[in-house]
């Protein structure tokens, strides 16, 4: 076993050999692997059998399972976090862009894969105290879902659509119900319980309509 390890990454790092296998697809199931199990829940042997390549071309690949780790979250906010936040940004209004975020949300975690969690939610969890360097990255993702926020705040603003008082500073208490949601998520609440988290949330931040 050790011989083959070493035989196999001496060629794969020495001669340059091409990989057998696609890097992407590979990511993807690791990824898939970390979500419902996470990084402690997680053996090395686990993500070989599921990725179905021996530890030398994963470790060829990709460094350290911790490095794989950071990888698979990277990729995943690259894919599941951005056609998200991309709801925001592309609505016609920004509260229909806060509402739409959020609705995507709730479809997920009732009938998708956000019925795990977020990923990025249970390794902050799984991390927080324990890995600083982790830890800031997971911050600056939320950093990021903020400032789209804020961003869709400052615009409903602009168009009247928010009540007095309630603007880009709200961002803050948004990524905050999106952190709750995600963890409610893990217990199945089902979807009546999500959408009424989501209604008195925006039904807070909006204008009361005209009265006739």
């Amino acid at each position: 076993m050790l011989k083959s390890y070493i035989t196999e990454t001496y060629y794969t790092l020495i001669m340059g050999r091409v990989r057998g296998f696609d890097v992407d697809e590979a990511l993807d199931v690791a990824l898939e692997l970390f979500w419902q199990q996470g990084y402690d829940g997680t053996p090395i042997q686990a993500l070989c059998r599921a990725m179905d390549l021996q530890p030398g071309s994963i470790y060829a690949a990709f460094g350290s399972k911790r490095d794989l780790f950071v990888a698979a979250l990277r990729r995943y906010i690259e894919t599941v976090s951005t056609e998200a936040v991309d709801r925001i940004n592309g609505a016609s209004s920004g509260l229909q862009g806060l509402r739409e975020y959020f609705d995507h949300l709730v479809d997920a975690m009732v009938e998708g894969k956000r019925a795990r969690g977020c990923l990025i939610t249970n390794s902050l969890v799984e991390f927080a105290a324990r890995d600083p360097e982790l830890a800031g990255m997971f911050q600056l993702h939320l950093a990021r879902l903020q400032t789209s926020l804020a961003a869709a705040l400052a615009r409903a603003r602009a168009e009247g659509e928010l009540r007095p008082g309630a603007g880009p500073e709200s961002a803050g208490m948004l990524v905050a119900v999106v952190q709750g949601m995600n963890v409610m998520a893990k217990s199945r609440p089902g979807r009546r319980a999500l959408q009424d988290v989501v209604d008195s949330t925006l039904a807070g931040l909006a204008a009361r309509p005209a009265r006739a």
